[in-house]
């Protein structure tokens, strides 16, 4: 074995004269970054709080970088992260995510923990990844060096992790034989042989994959050979279906939401949210329910069902035991379905109102987490029998995941403590994301409430990681803290601000490249972050681009490019110019709304109802991403009637919601204590209601022009 390249514990606590003279003395041929980088980086974190950059922070840049680094940028603007997966190491978070206002098109990013950084991201133009409300679309192989995501609601693709390289892997059969389940549709002929949402899991040494999906003679799913650069489909080489008969009979079941093959290869367990256990057809009229079961791998049959199933559920990490309802809480064998205890005779009193359930990752503790109205509470049970209990008193749980990928509770990795989000307050403020804070807790006979963490918001679930890092995601922001500390590392608000769309895509200067843009005051600076180091950005933008600038050494650890400005990795460029030219026409015109002669009352009244009480507006003669919104009126009391009528007849941009998120320009022409009349109408919105509902409205404000790219 190599050398060391230095003790970590040394390198910690060494002084910044030892410091300076292991920058020339150390042997960099022994670097190995997954164990030396993280405590040097450390090191030159505490040099640069203390002295800021230093000419040891560029020669460390130097020799670390020697070997090959590609420069990663921590984007500042993406779509709805939804599909979220922690290595098995826990250093790293994987996050599926959408484009910015833009369909099909996604990417997977992973962050490092350590950081609060992204190391490695791959895209996809026209694809979908992940799911926006299904769980475990995104899945890490057991060894952490293969990373599986949906593609499409149809395809299984797998790539290398690290790599930066599209999915080299893929698994496309779920278009055949009845796919989707016939009950799913009201009109299954319009979807038939379309293909679906695959649940899915790895095997314990990953050379298989199990794709739960109808199949042939009703089977349940298939298990499929995984090999580097395959493509796979229904007709595959060594693709084997799994029957799933029950007692030597067809099941006529479900196939599963989600499933999980067990430690030691011999199960597939699994549970399904809409079981028939009859022939599908949506005029049945028979009820669905929740069904687990599992599968027996050598011969692909159901072991058994449990069809007195209620949710929510889980599987303890080995499928050895099974956690479930809302009311009664139960906790089963997950081998047999059978029973074990009732969880509420267990605690001594009724359980009611489950929200989630949590498995310690070695499956010895349970977290029941209980939605009262007015005390949510944790339970704690541990080998099945009641350990303690958390009163939050009048605090409440945040939002959760729509794909429960991550929990409002997280287990530390060794089940000693855990973490919970909660929102100060009760039920009724639910809805909103903000005011979170996350509270840690020393679990035992005695539970104790050891500190709070700060800058929650926008966070939806939670996932502890290895080295004392805990990292909270939603669908636009992302948190790390150092639970030792309670510092926190980093947070990244995702969303555009309140007032902006994204820039017109003709104004970027690299049209075959995708965009990156900051918000100025009038317009855009457009930037491009090259795998060299050279880094495209306007100087008045640089502070802001700055941060989140990292060399993936390794393909898996961050290191800051500003240590490495001013030697041959780093540099600054101005930018291209765009060719975009100035805009020829005025940003408004003004129009008036003709008043016949002689107008009768019905008429009039006819009249308000469509153009309000105004007869002359202003109009914006532009597309809607050539203006911001300012001052802007986020949703809240600050959507009044008094803050918007000074703006009457004026052009206004906003964003609303109903049914999903849209923006909207117009001019202003009506103003109530409820809501606004617009022309034209926002694209979503009840039509039978003249006015949008101020509810509706997530921010509001007097469209600006934004000045074009200078030709």
């Amino acid at each position: 074995m190599p050398e060391s390249f230095a003790n970590p514990t040394q390198l910690v606590q060494c002084s910044d004269a030892e410091l300076e003279a292991l920058v020339e003395q150390a042997d960099f041929g022994n670097f190995e970054p997954g164990r030396d980088l993280p405590p040097l980086r450390e090191r030159l974190l505490r040099l640069e709080r203390e002295r800021g950059l230093t000419e040891v922070h560029r020669l460390f840049s130097e020799k670390v970088l020697a070997a090959g680094a590609r420069l990663v940028e921590t984007p500042r603007y993406i779509g709805v992260q939804h599909s979220f997966a922690l290595s098995p190491d826990g250093r790293h978070l994987a996050i599926a995510s959408g484009r910015l206002d833009k369909l099909p098109g996604g990417d997977v990013r992973i962050w490092e923990l350590a950081t609060g950084r992204v190391v490695d991201a791959v895209g996809f133009e026209t694809t979908q990844v992940g799911s926006t409300g299904d769980p475990s679309c995104l899945q890490w192989s057991p060894s952490g060096e293969w990373l599986g995501v949906n593609l499409d609601d149809v395809v299984v693709g797998v790539l290398r992790a690290f790599a930066g390289t599209p999915p080299s892997f893929t698994a496309d059969v779920t278009r055949r034989w009845g796919s989707p389940p016939g009950a799913a549709v009201i009109n299954p002929k319009t979807v038939e042989n379309k293909g679906h949402l695959p649940a899915w899991c790895w095997s314990p040494d990953e050379t298989q994959l199990f794709i739960s999906t109808p199949g042939p003679d009703g089977a349940l799913g298939c298990i499929i050979p995984f090999r580097e650069g395959a493509r796979v489909n229904e007709d595959g080489e060594g693709l084997r279906w799994c029957p799933a008969r029950l007692d030597g009979r067809p099941s006529k079941s479900q196939p599963h939401a989600w499933v999980r093959w067990s430690p030691d290869g011999s199960r597939i367990h699994g549970y399904c949210k809409y079981e028939y256990v009859s022939e599908p057809h949506p005029d049945s009229g028979q009820d669905a329910h929740p069904s687990a079961s599992v599968i027996d791998v050598g011969s692909g049959d159901l072991q058994y069902r449990f069809d007195e199933l209620k949710l929510p559920v889980a599987f303890s990490p080995d499928g050895a035991r099974l956690a479930y309802g809302e009311e009664p809480s139960r906790l089963a064998n997950g081998h047999t379905g059978r029973t074990v205890s009732d969880l509420s005779k267990d605690f001594g009193a009724r359980i009611l109102s489950v929200a989630e359930y949590v498995w310690s990752r070695d499956g010895r503790r349970l977290a029941v987490l209980l939605n009262g109205y007015e005390f949510p509470q944790v339970l704690i049970f541990e080998n099945g029998k009641f350990l303690c209990q958390m009163d939050l008193k009048r605090r409440s749980f945040g939002l959760a995941l729509k794909s429960g990928d991550l929990g409002r509770w997280a287990w530390s990795p060794d089940g000693s403590m855990g973490a919970c989000l909660l929102r100060e307050g009760g039920m009724a403020e639910l809805w909103k994301r903000e005011g979170l804070k996350v509270e840690l807790w020393k679990v035992g006979s005695s539970p104790k409430m050891l500190r709070r963490l700060e800058g929650a918001n926008g966070i939806d679930g939670l996932a502890w990681g290895a080295d004392g890092m805990l990292v909270g995601a939603g669908p636009h922001a992302i948190a790390f803290w150092d639970v030792n500390t309670g510092e926190q590392r980093s947070r990244s608000s995702l969303e555009l601000e309140p007032g902006r769309v994204p820039p017109p895509s003709d104004w970027n200067p690299w049209p075959d490249e995708v965009a990156r843009f900051i918000p100025t005051e009038r317009g855009w600076d457009f930037t491009r972050a090259q795998p060299d180091g050279t880094v495209e950005c306007p100087p008045g933008s640089r502070e802001k681009l700055e941060p989140r600038l990292m060399f993936s050494v390794g393909g898996r650890h961050a290191w800051p490019w500003r240590w490495a400005e001013g030697t041959p990795h780093a540099r600054w460029d101005s930018g291209a110019l765009s060719l975009v030219e100035p805009q020829a026409e005025a940003a408004f015109e003004e129009r008036r709304v003709p008043v016949p002669e002689g107008e009768t009352l019905a008429a009039r009244d006819a009249r308000h109802g469509t153009w309000g009480f105004l007869k002359q507006y202003e109009a914006p003669t532009r597309p809607l991403d050539h203006y911001r919104a300012d001052p802007v009126f986020t949703h809240g009391p600050a959507i009044s009637r008094a803050n918007l009528t000074p703006y009457l007849g004026k052009g206004v941009m906003l964003r609303q919601t109903q049914y999903g998120t849209w923006y909207a320009l117009g001019a202003l022409l009506e103003v109530s204590d409820e809501g606004i009349l617009i022309h034209p109408r926002a694209p979503i919105g009840s039509y039978r209601e003249r006015l949008l509902s101020f509810r509706d409205i997530l921010w509001i404000g007097p469209a600006v022009p934004l000045d074009t790219p200078e030709g």
